[in-house]
């Protein structure tokens, strides 16, 4: 195609007003995991105005939506996230990763169009990342099984990077229960529930002195008693574990559990230890769709650099084991090496008039990126060949 990229900046300068219109009122509006139904409607209302195919409440989970344009195969899916973190809004930059798809998406339909090229473009709208992965649920139910690749990106405090390793990563609940007393008058009727927390916490901090530094574990209180006169009969934790390697990071779970048992049996209370759905597996980059993320950043502008494996954690890692899959990132803090990613100075930045910007530029990599693998035979059999899991269409 004559000057690819000045198509694709005339495609985006076109819906430039509506899609910055959208990502602020997503990010105005936050909505916690499970709950982004505006998010949903708005993203999905939007694409259906564009001529694309609405599938809503996508594999019947409430939030999640899929737009889909063009026909057949080679199949590229951009996909969405729109949820938001408790007490801090749009502190991940969420409503720029909807900004970053829906943008790709339309201007890689209407380069199908214009090049009259073979293949089906789509928009996922995939809820949840924040508390339990829907991504995983919608792996479950087939929703990647036409796909070929996808493609996401992902706003950050760093520099703008390519797809990195990522940790995966399992989330338990542990709740004691012990017994009350009058904690003054008679503290030796009581089972404390808080001292089980509290050994488990010890427990874990004598443990982190013999894990390898790749691997990270962390917990909260939710629960620690109702007042100091009375011996607590109940108490809850919330904790992280994640590690590089699957394998590990289920050795980890039972030394975890463990931990957990001793604690219980040193307070004499009861334990249960609850594994929260969806444990995310270890993200896996494609290193031929990172070459070329990083090729184009340089040519926008955006100074890229190669950034080592990151200890955060993605449902996105899910992905990158059922297709050849992306999920680059793209800075929106500027030269403030201050503001930190999941805090309200970074929810300032992604509603500001530079993370769009950013967020502009990304997604027309992500499209051009997208052209690539329509139009190009031999760039498709290169990302196949990065992918090492399992064979897909070519």
């Amino acid at each position: 195609m004559e000057n690819l990229k000045t198509a694709i900046d005339t495609c985006y300068a076109s819906h430039l007003k509506e899609i910055e219109h959208l990502v602020l009122q997503i990010h105005d509006n936050p909505e916690l995991s499970e709950e982004e139904v505006l998010a949903a409607q708005a993203q999905a209302d939007f694409l259906e105005t564009q001529g694309f195919t609405l599938d809503r409440n996508y594999k019947e989970i409430k939030t999640a939506f899929m737009a889909s344009a063009g026909e057949g195969s080679p199949h590229i899916c951009f996909m969405s996230e729109y949820d938001a973190l408790p007490g801090i809004g749009h502190g991940c930059g969420h409503n720029l990763i909807a900004g970053v798809a829906l943008s790709a998406g339309i201007i890689l339909k209407q380069l199908i169009s214009d090049c009259r090229l073979k293949g089906r473009v789509s928009i996922m709208g995939t809820p949840a990342e924040e508390k339990r992965g829907c991504k995983i649920d919608l792996i479950a139910a087939g929703a990647l099984e036409d796909v070929d690749v996808v493609l996401m990106a992902h706003p950050s405090d760093h520099s703008t990077s390519q797809s990195m390793e990522e940790s995966g990563i399992m989330q338990f609940i542990i709740r004691f229960t012990g017994k009350t007393a009058h904690a003054a008058a008679s503290p030796e009727k009581g089972l404390n529930a808080l001292d089980a927390v509290r050994l488990l916490f010890s427990g874990v901090d004598a443990w982190r002195q013999q894990l390898p530094e790749t691997c990270r574990i962390h917990g909260v209180i939710k629960d620690g008693g109702k007042a100091p006169n009375i011996i607590p009969d109940s108490a809850m934790a919330d904790f992280y574990l994640r590690a590089f390697d699957m394998d590990f990071l289920m050795s980890m779970k039972k030394r975890f559990e463990n931990i957990a048992q001793g604690a219980a049996l040193m307070t004499d209370t009861k334990v249960w230890v609850e594994s929260v759905k969806n444990a995310y597996k270890p993200g896996k980059p494609n290193q031929e769709l990172n070459q070329e993320f990083m090729m184009l950043a340089r040519e926008y502008g955006m100074e890229p650099q190669w950034l080592e494996r990151s200890r955060a954690s993605s449902d996105f890692g899910d992905v990158t084991y059922e297709v050849p899959a992306m999920h680059a990132f793209f800075n929106i803090t500027g030269l403030n090496t201050n503001i930190v990613i999941h805090s309200r100075e970074f929810a300032d930045c992604a509603a500001s008039s530079f993370a769009l910007e950013q967020m502009g530029k990304t997604a027309r990599i992500l499209s051009q990126i997208g052209y690539m693998y329509l139009s190009s035979e031999d760039f498709r059999k290169k990302v196949m060949g990065a992918f090492p899991f399992k064979k897909t269409r070519v």
